[in-house]
C-alpha cells in the first residue's frame, strides 16, 4: 500500500513562499525538571485522538508514543517486537501450511496505562472493530481479508484469513499498518468505535497523553509502568507553530528543542541554527513521472523508453533543494529486502532519438519531431503549490526538448491534482498526459494497487491506465506467498518490467530533515513510518 504525498506540496510551498510572521509567545514551561522534557515544534495539528480515523503523519507519531503495536520498524526497516514476541513464520509455526492462519504469541506482563493487564482479548476486540469500521477508517486494505480473529488464551491470538495476504505481517498491528491495539476494557461499551470520544487515550506505549490543546500543544508524560522500563525522558511536548517561518523562529529563540518532521526544503536554513543537530536521512517517498496510456502518443513503448533515456536522474536528484534526494530507477527502495539492482537505465539522448526515429518521428524545423502532421508533444503536470516539484518539472521539460520532445506545462493545486477518482482528481480520473508527483511506499514492497490491470480507477490506483501481462503475473506471484526469497524474485521482475516499459519513470527517493538537540542521544530517524519508533531510548 502506498500513499500520495498531498501534504508534501503544501509543506514545501509554505517553506518557500510563506510571508514572515510575528513570533508567537514562548511555549509554557512544564513543572518537570528542565532538560528532561523534549519540546518539539510542529506545523499543523492532529485532527482527533482516535487512531483509526487519523491519517496525518503527526497522528502516527503520537500513536507510536501512546500505544503499542505487534512490531515497530527501526531505522533499518527491521521488525522490532513490541506486543508480539516474534514475527510469525513457517519455521516457528506462526504461519500455517496454507498461509491462511497467522498465530501471534503476545508479550506477558504488559499493562495498559491505567494498570489493566493487556491480553489477547484486546487484540480480538480491536481487530473486530477495524473490520466492522472498514468503510470509515482511512486504510482498510488487508483487514477486509480477515475471516475471524480468536484468542487461544491470554497470550496467544490467531488470525484466520479468507485468502493468503502476503503483506499481512506488515499490516496487522504493525507500525506500517497504521493501527495500534486499543483497550477493550475502555472501548467495548461503544457499538461504533469510530464514534467513541477518546477524550483520555489509554495505551501500552512509553508515554501517556495527558493534555491536548487543540491548535496549540500536545503534552505527554513518561509511562512509569512501560514494559521496557520507564523512558529516559520525563515527557515530550509538541507545540504547534502557525507557519514554517514561525517554527524556525521558535527554534532560533531557544523555545523548542527540535523538529522531527522539518520540511526537507528547509534543511540548509536549519543547519544555520546553533545548538542543534540537523540530519538528512532517506525515506520511502519517491518522485516519479507517470505517463497516461490513454494518450495515443504515450502508449507506444518506444516513445516511453525514449523519454526515460532522455532523463538524467542523477542530475535531477542533485537539483532537489534542502535535504536532497537519491537518484532511483525503481519504486522499491534500496533499503528494502525486495530491492533488485537490475538493469538500471542510464541517460542516453542519442539512443532516445534513435528510438523516436524507429517509431516514425522525424526531425522537423525548430528541433521538433513530426509524424505526418502531428508534432510529438504533450502536457506536463505537477502540483502548483510545490516549488520543488515545479523546478524539477522545468528541468524535465528541458531534457525532453533536448531530444525533440515538446511539452506544455499545466499545473494544478495538489488537492486537485491528486484528489480521488470520485472527486474528479486530475491524475486518478486520467485527465493528464504526464504527471510528476510523489508516492510514499509501504514497508512491504507490494505495489499491486498501483500497477495491476484490475486496479485501473475507480477500482484502484493504477492511474497509468496501463495493463502489462508480465507484470500482472509477477504481482500475483508475489502476493501468493509469505516466503521473502520467492517474493524477492517476483519483485525483481516487476521492477525490471516497470523500468523497461517506462509507463512510469521513477526519478529519485526524497530525503527527510530532522532537528534534534545537539546533546540528544538515541534518536535514529527511520525511513518507513515514524521517527518515534524507539522514543523510550531517547535522552538529553
Amino acid at each position: 500500500m502506498k500513499l500520495s504525498l498531498l501534504a508534501l506540496a503544501a509543506a514545501l510551498a509554505a517553506a518557500a513562499g510563506c510571508s514572515s510572521s510575528a513570533r508567537p509567545g514562548s511555549p509554557t514551561a512544564t513543572a518537570t525538571a528542565p532538560g528532561h522534557v523534549l519540546r518539539l515544534v510542529t506545523v499543523g495539528d492532529i485532527d482527533g485522538l482516535n487512531p483509526l480515523l487519523r491519517s496525518q503523519a503527526l497522528g502516527t507519531d503520537i500513536d507510536l508514543l501512546v500505544y503499542g503495536y505487534f512490531f515497530e520498524l527501526d531505522d533499518k526497516m527491521r521488525y522490532v517486537p513490541d506486543l508480539a514476541t516474534e514475527v510469525p513464520s513457517r519455521e516457528n509455526g506462526g504461519v500455517s501450511a496454507d498461509g491462511l492462519t497467522l498465530t501471534y504469541h503476545l508479550r506477558k506482563g504488559v499493562k495498559w496505562q491505567d494498570g489493566t493487564p493487556f491480553t489477547a482479548r484486546d487484540v480480538v476486540f480491536t481487530a473486530n472493530a477495524i473490520v466492522r469500521s472498514k468503510s470509515a477508517i482511512s486504510s482498510p486494505t488487508g483487514w477486509d481479508d480477515i475471516a475471524r480473529v480468536e484468542a487461544i488464551d491470554d497470550d496467544e491470538v490467531r488470525f484466520h484469513l479468507k485468502k493468503l495476504y502476503a503483506p499481512a505481517i506488515s499490516t496487522f498491528f504493525c507500525e506500517s499498518g497504521l493501527y495500534p491495539v486499543l483497550p477493550a476494557h475502555v472501548l467495548q461499551k461503544y457499538s461504533d468505535i469510530t464514534r467513541a470520544p477518546f477524550d483520555h487515550p489509554i495505551g501500552t506505549g512509553p508515554f501517556r497523553l495527558v493534555r491536548w490543546k487543540r491548535g496549540e500543544s500536545i503534552e505527554l508524560q513518561a509511562n512509569a509502568t512501560y514494559w521496557r522500563g520507564r523512558p529516559k525522558l520525563d515527557g515530550i511536548e509538541y507545540f504547534e507553530a502557525p507557519s514554517t517561518d514561525a517554527a524556525v523562529s521558535i527554534l532560533d529563540d531557544g523555545n523548542a528543542d527540535g523538529w522531527l518532521r522539518a520540511p526537507a526544503a528547509l534543511y540548509d536554513r536549519l543547519t544555520d541554527l546553533h545548538g542543534f543537530h540537523v540530519e538528512s536521512a532517506p525515506t520511502l517517498s519517491y518522485t516519479h513521472l507517470d505517463l497516461n496510456q490513454e494518450n495515443r502518443t504515450l502508449d507506444d513503448p518506444r516513445v516511453r523508453k525514449a523519454i526515460s533515456l532522455a532523463v538524467d536522474r542523477g542530475a535531477l536528484a542533485a537539483k532537489v533543494p534542502g535535504a536532497g534526494a537519491d537518484a532511483a530507477w525503481a519504486d522499491i527502495s534500496p533499503l528494502s529486502w525486495a530491492y533488485d539492482n537490475g538493469k538500471q537505465p542510464k541517460p542516453d539522448p542519442a539512443r532516445a532519438r534513435a528510438l523516436l526515429r524507429s517509431a516514425g518521428w522525424q526531425t522537423a524545423p525548430g528541433n521538433t519531431l513530426r509524424k505526418g502532421r502531428q508534432t510529438l508533444a504533450f502536457t506536463l503536470s505537477t502540483a502548483s503549490d510545490s516549488p520543488t516539484a515545479q523546478a524539477i518539472e522545468t528541468l524535465l521539460q528541458q531534457e525532453l526538448r533536448g531530444v525533440g520532445i515538446e511539452t506544455t506545462i499545466k499545473d494544478y493545486p495538489s488537492d486537485q491534482l491528486l484528489a480521488p477518482y470520485g472527486a474528479g482528481g486530475v491524475v486518478f480520473a486520467g485527465k493528464y498526459d504526464a504527471a510528476l508527483f510523489s508516492w510514499t511506499a509501504g514497508a512491504d514492497p507490494d505495489d499491486s494497487a498501483e500497477y495491476m490491470c484490475d486496479q485501473i480507477p475507480p477500482k484502484g490506483q493504477n492511474d497509468l491506465y496501463w495493463c502489462d501481462d508480465k507484470l500482472d503475473a509477477a504481482e500475483r506471484g508475489a502476493l501468493s506467498t509469505y516466503d521473502r526469497m520467492v517474493r524477492k524474485r517476483y519483485y525483481a521482475v516487476t521492477q525490471n518490467e516497470l523500468a523497461s516499459q517506462a509507463a512510469t519513470i521513477v526519478l529519485y527517493f526524497e530525503r527527510q530533515a530532522s532537528v534534534t538537540p545537539a546533546d540528544m542521544r538515541g534518536f535514529a530517524p527511520a525511513p518507513s513510518t515514524s521517527n518515534n519508533w524507539n522514543s523510550w531510548e531517547w535522552s538529553i
